[in-house]
């Protein structure tokens, strides 16, 4: 059986989460990889359950507590990001000091996001969704989630112009121009959407892509 690396990662957290959980049933206290991973696996199981983003976001709150882990865990468990595959694809679950136990009125958005310079491309997208989506400043721009509509032949080969690490939110129904650069390297792609996997520069990779996004129902293919 071959899977692509997002259900490698997937199955990885599943298996830390289950060990974290052995310990936690044996009595013992969570330390900060095993309480991220319990938190994270929730989350991904909550989306899969068919929960909206919000109801998610409020339920990763109830999966643990402080009384839960070590001393000084809770400070070092400020923020959990996990992408979780939702009834409309896959979103970016944010969620700020999970250890709480009280869930935000709603998702925070992002502060204003510095672009880079260099940038060979802009573009608009629309978030045709009904929940906010995070984009990465790794991602191949072209495979992001469906429910974002833009010109996705001009966004082949790209990412966003934003720092590593960086991520940029779009709230359903606000356009956002984006700056896009190259992505560099060998300039492989395998797994971020599904649509690529393979070298970029590939004679005949685009127009393969951008069919089976059409397929499969990505808005701008």
């Amino acid at each position: 059986m071959r899977l692509l690396p997002q259900e490698q990662d997937r199955l990885l957290l599943f298996l830390a989460a289950e060990l974290a959980r052995a310990r936690r049933a044996r009595g013992l206290k969570l330390n900060q990889a095993e309480a991220t991973a319990i938190i994270a696996d929730g989350i991904c199981e909550l989306a899969r359950d068919g929960l909206r983003y919000d109801a998610v976001v409020v339920g990763a709150y109830a999966i643990l507590g402080e009384d839960d882990v070590l001393d000084g865990v809770r400070a070092l468990v400020r923020r959990i990001e996990v992408e979780a595959v939702f009834r409309d694809g896959r979103h970016l679950v944010v969620v700020e000091d999970p250890l709480d136990g009280a869930p935000p009125a709603a998702p925070e958005r992002e502060p204003d996001i510095a672009w880079l310079d260099g940038a060979v491309a802009r573009i608009t997208i629309v978030n045709e969704g009904a929940v906010l989506v995070g984009v990465t400043s790794h991602i191949h721009v072209f495979e992001t989630n469906p429910m974002l509509n833009f010109d996705r032949a001009a966004a082949w080969g790209m990412r966003l112009a934003v720092p590593a690490r960086t991520k940029v939110f779009f709230a359903p129904g606000e356009p956002i121009e984006v700056a896009l650069i190259p992505i560099g390297g060998a300039r492989i792609v395998r797994g971020h959407g599904e649509l690529v996997d393979g070298p970029l520069d590939e004679p005949g990779a685009r127009e393969a892509a951008l069919a089976l996004a059409r397929e499969k129902g990505y808005r701008g293919a």
